[in-house]
């Protein structure tokens, strides 16, 4: 109708109006009348209308079927038409385009960025993060060390520097291990994975071979300090495996990562006061408890369990399913002491190639019931730390290959 209609005349009336009139709902006068600022249409505009009324009037009554069908259909693609552009309307909404260095580096790393670049600019892209393991160790007792070496007139600063941050730093590479945060007594690495390296998807392992030379920087530490009359510092550390990649915002240039894994291995690294007391010093150095149904503890900040770990390496559970896709282990039980353990034995590459034996123990959840703690006949659910005793080692490791050479036999 916007074409078929004189243009003066949709100058003064809606093409509302018009069509109303054209269809015969409304009569000329209401047309005249819906006409603001004291015009009127003229005796030649009134007559151009009504001879389109009479046209259309006409056309509708030489109608057949197939005039019905072509208007059917030309509505049905309006409408189809129609939703697209409602849908397309959507969908780009969803998008914004990003042009600032800043903004692109912030939507990359967290993941949310979609290259279109031409065919000159495409390069392979072997950094995108598929997986990580994140390592937290929970560095305890370096408040006091500190105060002692204020008081006998000794820099704190060089102390941990000499002593503990250097050596740790030097082996990053060897493990292929990340700073996410370090400071005092508070250290959390990541081992990351990326989608073109599936030959280097030892995240798992590597971090947990980390950990162990962290416990034995530590020890010598420790054997540095009784020698000097200072106090020991004292290492918790928890491993967690997220099979998503991390998150990362940005601080001016320094990226700050996003992951629920750093939670789960702050938690895996604590150590109750509780447990403290009531656990005396064994072989092993981690020890896990369920807190008994009504304890006053229960749901206390969240925590249904209690965790021991002095000097010791927990890992939970998608982190050990995670290690045995990574390397074969060999699984044997063993008396030591008069009791018998369960230990998972492999080895893996670190960064330079080199293979390295690791030691898994699977404990058993005990209970945590009155201040006291019991056997969990209730629960098989497990536990694992990785084995770091220097006396216990050698003979797993031997019981190992000896179980080995006799199934060659």
């Amino acid at each position: 109708m916007r074409r078929s209609v004189h243009p003066t005349i949709l100058e003064f009336v809606d093409l509302k109006i018009v069509c109303q009139f054209l269809s015969g709902k409304i009569d000329i006068e209401k047309v005249q009348a819906s006409i603001t600022g004291g015009n009127q249409l003229s005796t030649e505009q009134v007559k151009s209308l009504e001879s389109l009324q009479e046209k259309i009037r006409d056309q509708i009554s030489k109608a057949d079927a197939n005039d019905s069908l072509k208007l059917l259909l030309d509505f049905s693609r309006f409408r189809q038409q129609l939703k697209y552009f409602r849908f397309a309307h959507r969908a780009f909404n969803r998008i914004s385009l990003l042009t600032t260095a800043d903004d692109i580096k912030l939507s990359k790393s967290a993941g949310t960025l979609y290259l279109m670049p031409t065919s000159a600019e495409i390069e392979e892209d072997d950094a995108k993060i598929v997986h990580h393991t994140i390592l937290k160790a929970d560095v305890r007792g370096s408040t006091t060390v500190t105060d002692e070496l204020q008081a006998k007139g000794l820099s704190p600063a060089s102390y941990f520097s000499t002593q503990f941050f250097n050596p740790i730093n030097k082996i990053l590479e060897t493990y292929g291990a990340n700073k996410v945060f370090i400071e005092g007594d508070a250290i959390i690495l990541s081992f990351l994975e990326y989608e073109h390296a599936p030959q280097q998807w030892f995240s798992v392992a590597r971090s947990c071979g980390y950990a162990k030379d962290m416990l034995k920087i530590t020890g010598s530490n420790n054997r540095y300090s009784t020698q000097m009359g200072l106090p020991l510092l004292e290492l918790g550390v928890g491993i967690c495996y997220s099979k998503e990649a991390p998150r990362f915002l940005y601080d001016g240039d320094h990226p700050i990562m996003i992951s629920e894994a750093i939670g789960l291995a702050d938690r895996m690294s604590g150590c109750s006061w509780n447990l403290r007391a009531a656990i005396q010093k064994s072989l092993f150095n981690v020890d896990v408890l369920q807190i008994a149904e009504g304890d006053t503890k229960k749901g206390e900040k969240g925590q249904h369990f209690l965790r021991y770990n002095v000097n010791g390496i927990n890992i939970d559970d998608l982190a050990f399913k995670k290690l045995k896709t990574e390397i074969p282990l060999k699984s044997l039980r063993m008396k030591l002491n008069s009791k018998e353990y369960l230990f998972h034995v492999g080895q893996y590459p670190d960064m330079n190639g080199r293979k390295k034996d690791l030691v898994i123990r699977e404990g058993k959840v005990g209970l945590w019931k009155e201040n006291e703690i019991h056997d969990n006949p209730n629960s098989d659910e497990p536990y694992y730390e990785v084995v770091v005793n220097r006396k216990v080692l050698p003979h797993v490791l031997e019981a190992v290959n000896k179980k080995q050479e006799e199934v060659h036999s």
